[in-house]
C-alpha cells in the first residue's frame, strides 16, 4: 500500500512538473507577445519591464562574482544582501534599487525617450498602457511623492492629455518633480548632450551673421571630431562613438538620408550585422559603431569623395549668392517675383491620411497653400500661381479642424487633370510649372526671381522625427529634364498642352550646383524663420535634405524638384502626421495660417534685403 502511494505521488510530481514547464513556456510566449522589455544593466543583472510598468532587476551569479557582490552594486540598502546570500538568482523590485541607477535604468529601457534640462518626455511603448496606477509607479521612481501627479498633468506640455495613454502617446515629466539626486543627474546629462549638439552643428545648415539675427556657424573640423574613416574586408566605413541616450536608429537618422521608418529599420539591421551586434540593448555609451560609407549623407563623407567635393562647392556657391544679393537687393514687396505653389496630392491621391483623426494630408496641404496664396496676394506684389484647384473649396482657406475626403481637385494643365496616383500627378505638376516659367520668362522675369514650393506633410513612424523638413535638389542626383513618353503611368500625357510644349534639357554640373545652393539658401532661411515663429523643426538629423534615400541603390530627387526648370525649388514637409503633437497642430487653422505666413516671411527674406 505504501509503495502504491509513493508511485502515485511520483506520477503526480512528474505530471505537475510537466504541466508547470508547459505553463512556463506559455507564459514566456505571452510575455513576448505583450511586449516585455529586457535589457542588460551590467553582467549578471538584467532590467525587466512589463507592460504594466512593473520594473525589476533579475540578478544572477556572473562569472567571478558571488550573488552578494552582484547585489551590493544595486541595492539601496546594502544590509539586505544577507537575505539573498544562499541564492543563485533573485528579482529585485525597483523600489529597492539605488536611486542613482534610475536614470541609467530608464534610459536603457525607454531608449527612444527625449531628455532635456526641462524634463523627460516619455513615449509609451507599443502594447503598453499608462493609467493612474502606472503613472504612480513612474512618479514614485522619479520623485517618491505621488502627490506630484497633479503638477505633471497640469504642465503645459501635457495640456489636453488624459489617462490612460496607449502605445505611441507621450507624456512629459518636468524635472521639478524629480528627487534632488535624479534631477542633478538628468540636468548634467541633458546639458552634456546639448553642449555636444551645439558643437556639432551640421555644416550645410550654417548661415552667417549678416542675415538678421541668424548667428554664425562654421563647420571647422566637425567631421574629423565626429567621424573617423577606415576600410576593412567589407569595404569603406565611418566610425562613430555612441553617446548616452543615443541608439543606432538615431545615429542612422542623423548621419544618413534615410527618413522612412521601414527603411531605417533595414539599415539598422545592416549596421548591427556589420558591428556583430546581436542585441542592441546591450550596446553601451562609448561603443564605436561602424557605418558603411555609402550610407552617409554627402556632407559626412571624407573630403576625397566626389559627392563631398560637390557638397563643398554648393556651400561656396551659397556664400557667393549671399554676397551677390547684398549688392543687388530689392524692396520688401516681392515685386517682380514669381511664386509657384504646389499643394501635394489631391484627387484620389490622399497622401498620408489619418482616417481615425479625420486628418487628410492632401486637405492640409491645400489649405496651407490657399493661405499662402491669399497672404502673398494681399500683402505683396508677387505674381502667384497654384498648380492645383479644389472645385468645391476654390482658394478659400478652411476653418475646419477635421476633414472628409473629396476628389474634386484638378491639376491646372490643359485640359485639367483629376489626380489618380502620385506618379503621374507629379509629372503633370512639373510640366505645368515649366509652362508657367516659360510664360513669365517671355514677360522678362529672370528665372532667379522665380521659386517653386511644393507643400506636403509626411507620416514618419517615429514621433522623434517630427516637425518641419525641407527637400532640395541634390546636385549629384539628377542630370536634366525628363522626356516623358506619350503614354505612361496609365496616363496619356500627349493630350496635355504642357507635354506638347515640353523642352527636355540637360543641366551642367555648375547649373546643378547653383540650383542646390539657391534652394538650400531658401531652405535655411525658412528653417530659421520657423524657429523664430515657434514652429517645430526636425531636429533628429538635418532638417534640410538633398535626396530621398530608400535603399542602397535607390536614391533620388523628387520629380517636381529635378524637372522644374528654375534654380530655386523646394519640397516642404510641414509636419509629421504620425506624431500626436504635429497632428494636433495641423488640425488647428491658426497653426496652418502661421505656417503659411512663415513661408511668406522666408520668401521676403530670400528675395529682398
Amino acid at each position: 500500500m505504501l509503495l502504491e502511494v509513493r508511485i502515485r505521488f511520483n506520477r503526480f510530481v512528474v505530471i505537475f512538473t510537466t504541466i508547470s514547464c508547459i505553463l512556463l513556456v506559455l507564459s514566456f510566449s505571452t510575455y513576448a507577445q505583450t511586449g516585455i522589455i529586457r535589457t542588460e544593466l551590467q553582467p549578471g543583472i538584467t532590467i525587466v519591464c512589463r507592460p504594466s510598468y512593473q520594473i525589476f532587476l533579475e540578478c544572477s551569479i556572473s562569472h567571478g562574482k558571488s550573488i552578494n557582490q552582484t547585489l551590493s552594486s544595486v541595492l539601496s540598502d546594502p544590509t539586505e544582501v544577507q537575505k539573498y546570500k544562499n541564492l543563485r538568482a533573485v528579482a529585485i523590485p525597483l523600489n529597492r534599487v539605488r536611486t542613482s541607477l534610475y536614470l541609467q535604468i530608464f534610459m536603457l529601457i525607454f531608449n527612444q525617450d527625449n531628455i532635456t534640462p526641462e524634463g523627460w518626455k516619455h513615449t509609451v511603448p507599443q502594447g503598453y498602457r499608462l493609467d493612474d496606477n502606472e503613472i504612480n509607479l513612474w512618479i514614485i521612481a522619479l520623485s517618491g511623492d505621488t502627490t506630484k501627479k497633479v503638477d505633471i498633468m497640469k504642465h503645459p506640455k501635457n495640456s489636453g492629455k488624459k489617462l490612460p495613454l496607449s502605445g505611441g502617446n507621450q507624456i512629459f515629466f518636468p524635472s521639478s518633480i524629480f528627487s534632488p539626486e535624479l534631477k542633478e543627474q538628468l540636468t548634467k546629462k541633458a546639458r552634456t548632450a546639448e553642449e555636444t549638439e551645439q558643437n556639432l552643428l551640421e555644416p550645410m545648415d550654417a548661415i552667417d551673421e549678416d542675415w538678421g539675427d541668424i548667428k554664425t556657424s562654421t563647420n571647422g573640423t566637425v567631421l574629423s571630431k565626429e567621424l573617423q574613416y577606415g576600410k576593412d574586408t567589407l569595404g569603406e566605413y565611418a566610425t562613430y562613438k555612441l553617446k548616452a541616450g543615443e541608439t543606432i536608429y538615431s545615429v542612422i537618422v542623423r548621419f544618413t538620408d534615410y527618413t522612412d521608418h521601414a527603411d531605417i529599420l533595414k539599415v539598422c539591421e545592416v549596421v548591427k550585422k556589420r558591428n556583430k551586434i546581436s542585441n542592441e540593448r546591450t550596446v553601451k555609451p562609448g561603443t564605436m559603431i561602424k557605418i558603411p560609407l555609402d550610407m552617409l549623407s554627402d556632407i559626412y563623407l571624407p573630403s576625397g569623395k566626389e559627392e563631398r567635393r560637390i557638397a563643398d562647392e554648393v556651400k561656396k556657391e551659397v556664400e557667393q549668392i549671399k554676397r551677390t544679393k547684398k549688392t543687388t537687393g530689392t524692396t520688401n514687396t516681392l515685386k517682380g517675383v514669381v511664386v509657384i505653389i504646389d499643394p501635394g496630392h489631391g484627387g484620389r491621391d490622399h497622401g498620408a491620411p489619418r482616417y481615425k483623426e479625420k486628418i487628410l494630408e492632401d486637405e492640409i496641404n491645400y489649405d496651407i497653400a490657399c493661405r499662402l496664396k491669399e497672404y502673398l496676394e494681399q500683402k505683396t506684389q508677387a505674381r502667384v500661381y497654384v498648380t492645383l484647384k479644389d472645385e468645391s473649396q476654390n482658394y478659400t482657406p478652411s476653418m475646419n479642424k477635421t476633414f472628409t475626403h473629396d476628389t474634386d481637385e484638378y491639376i491646372l494643365v490643359t485640359p485639367p487633370h483629376n489626380p489618380q496616383d502620385s506618379v503621374s500627378s507629379a509629372h503633370l505638376r512639373w510640366l505645368l510649372a515649366n509652362s508657367i516659367i516659360r510664360k513669365e520668362e517671355k514677360a522678362k522675369i529672370p528665372r532667379e526671381k522665380m521659386i517653386f514650393i511644393s507643400i506636403h506633410c509626411d507620416a514618419t513612424y517615429k514621433s522623434s522625427i517630427r516637425g518641419l523638413m525641407v527637400y532640395i535638389p541634390g546636385a549629384n542626383y539628377y542630370r536634366g529634364i525628363e522626356k516623358l513618353p506619350k503614354f505612361g503611368d496609365d496616363v496619356n500625357y500627349s493630350i496635355y498642352k504642357e507635354w506638347q510644349e515640353n523642352q527636355p534639357k540637360t543641366y551642367t554640373i555648375n547649373e546643378r550646383i547653383n540650383s542646390e545652393a539657391r534652394s538650400r539658401l531658401f531652405a535655411q532661411i525658412l528653417i530659421k524663420t520657423a524657429q523664430k515663429n515657434h514652429i517645430t523643426v526636425h531636429s533628429n538629423g538635418s532638417a534640410i535634405r538633398n535626396i530621398i534615400r530608400r535603399t542602397k541603390y535607390n536614391a533620388y530627387v523628387p520629380a517636381v524638384l529635378r524637372n522644374t526648370d528654375i534654380p530655386t525649388k523646394v519640397l516642404v514637409e510641414c509636419a509629421n502626421l504620425a506624431d500626436p503633437s504635429d497632428l494636433q497642430n495641423v488640425a488647428d487653422p491658426k497653426w496652418r495660417q502661421k505656417m503659411a505666413e512663415t513661408i511668406a516671411e522666408a520668401l521676403s527674406t530670400y528675395f529682398d534685403n
